[in-house]
């Protein structure tokens, strides 16, 4: 186990290379009440990385715990450690040429556990990933260890196979949550296919977008659509293949771009091959011949019914609260059988002032939009996870205080990621009413 000071942060990091050892480290926190906040790849870019809520936390990183227990190409899935990546997993599997497609997102580099546990998306048949779990193993605050599901059965030959349980299900209390360390996961592979055909379609006008989430919300309901169904702007399309000002220098958004100036896109993460596709999306705003520019990128993403008129409502909506802070709409968003996950994207400078108080103004723009409407948020930022947390807010809070119920229960030492998803241990509770405060 590594233990190292990097002095100019005044952060604390600890990376255990078994479990045994993350068992010693959580006893050892508990004892002195040290706060962890822990982490898997620590990417989670747009959401804050690897950074705590808590000041003068452990960063508890978990990289070191990297293998791959298992692909099986028969009942087609993974069993992994936390600091597995989509890129190594496919690696694996294509040098053990297992008959399995892994689902990925536009990221590769990512943790496959990180990404699920948060409700991460790729794409093809299994892109839901969270809805693709058996069976975790999860350290829990105090050290002790569970498996869930049939996994909690010594040599079940379903541990992997079925969501089914004597009991209460447990695997939801540890996907975006501070109630334990997931040590270990499975998760559902798609078969390789016979044949695969990939299917994209363009709609000529922005109002056409009402009638194909309608079509296709309807497909994906009645099982004709099985795989993911991915709606992408030309602006993000942009984003990736340059800058902004490769199109436009103008002040403002571009209202003059043409779909025609953009290449085809390679489409090699739909068949679960990863890659960092989308990472230059974040350069998109930072002119190339500018000294000093640091490149950032957030989203705001509301969970919205699966209408072609509430989407239609919601891009009118939120376009011009984008273009009055100096960034053109970018949106994309993941079609489910009855919901839409929608990202509203941007990027700035973070050296620029201007941008940066832009895109606080940006964000907190859509925030009252969404509450208007009832729209919960998909995932945060660390600094904004009180305010999403917030909008529960059916019989006084009563799902956060329910949650916290269970913290204390489970940690009364609040050591775990205090704060994660605005779950506040009682140690630390006043933090988050101070962060209320600020958001009023």
């Amino acid at each position: 186990m590594s233990l190292s000071l990097l002095t100019n942060h005044l952060r604390y990091i600890c990376s255990p290379t078994s479990t045994k050892q993350l068992s010693a480290v959580l006893k050892a926190a508990n004892k002195f009440k040290i706060p962890l906040w822990h982490f898997l790849r620590g990417k989670n870019l747009g959401y804050g990385g690897p950074a705590p809520r808590v000041n003068g936390s452990v960063a508890l990183d978990l990289h070191k715990l990297d293998k791959i227990i298992e692909v099986n190409d028969e009942y087609h899935y993974a069993v992994v450690e936390p600091g597995v990546t989509f890129i190594q997993l496919y690696e694996y599997c294509v040098e053990h040429k297992k008959k399995v497609w892994p689902s990925t997102p536009s990221l590769g580099w990512g943790s496959v556990i990180g990404n699920t546990v948060d409700r991460g998306m790729g794409f093809g048949m299994n892109y839901a990933h969270h809805q693709c779990v058996a069976g975790m193993e999860v350290m829990l605050p105090d050290g002790d260890v569970i498996r869930t599901g049939q996994w909690g059965i010594s040599s079940s030959p379903s541990a992997f196979l079925s969501k089914f349980t004597f009991g209460p299900s447990l695997e939801g209390l540890f996907f975006q949550s501070n109630l334990g360390v997931v040590t270990k996961m499975s998760l559902w592979l798609t078969p390789q296919p016979q044949a695969y055909m990939c299917c994209s379609f363009s709609m000529p006008l922005f109002g056409d977008l009402e009638v194909m989430v309608d079509v296709f919300g309807e497909m994906k309901r009645n099982g004709t659509v099985q795989s993911c169904v991915w709606f992408t702007s030309l602006i993000e399309t942009l984003c990736i293949m340059g800058r902004r000002e490769d199109y436009w220098t103008g002040e403002g958004p571009d209202g003059r771009l043409d779909a025609t100036t953009v290449p085809d896109q390679d489409g090699q993460m739909f068949v679960g091959i990863p890659s960092l596709w989308s990472l230059p999306l974040i350069n998109w705003s930072i002119p190339k011949e500018k000294k000093g520019g640091k490149a950032a990128h957030g989203d705001y993403a509301p969970v919205i019914p699966s209408s072609g008129k509430l989407l239609m409502e919601w891009m009118e909506v939120s376009k011009p609260i984008c273009e009055a802070n100096g960034v053109e709409l970018m949106a994309d968003f993941f079609m489910h059988e009855r919901h839409v996950v929608l990202m509203n994207m941007f990027t700035w400078d973070q050296t620029d002032k201007a941008q940066k108080a832009n895109m606080e103004k940006l964000y907190y723009g859509l925030y009252e939009e969404a509450k208007k409407r009832g729209y919960g948020m998909y995932r945060g930022h660390v600094n904004h996870m009180d305010l999403i947390a917030n909008l529960n807010d059916f019989n006084n809070h009563a799902y956060n205080r329910f949650v916290e119920k269970i913290k204390d229960a489970l940690d009364p030492n609040g050591i775990l990621g205090p704060g994660k998803q605005g779950i506040w241990p009682n140690r630390f509770r006043h933090l988050r009413e101070t962060q209320e405060k600020k958001f009023d």
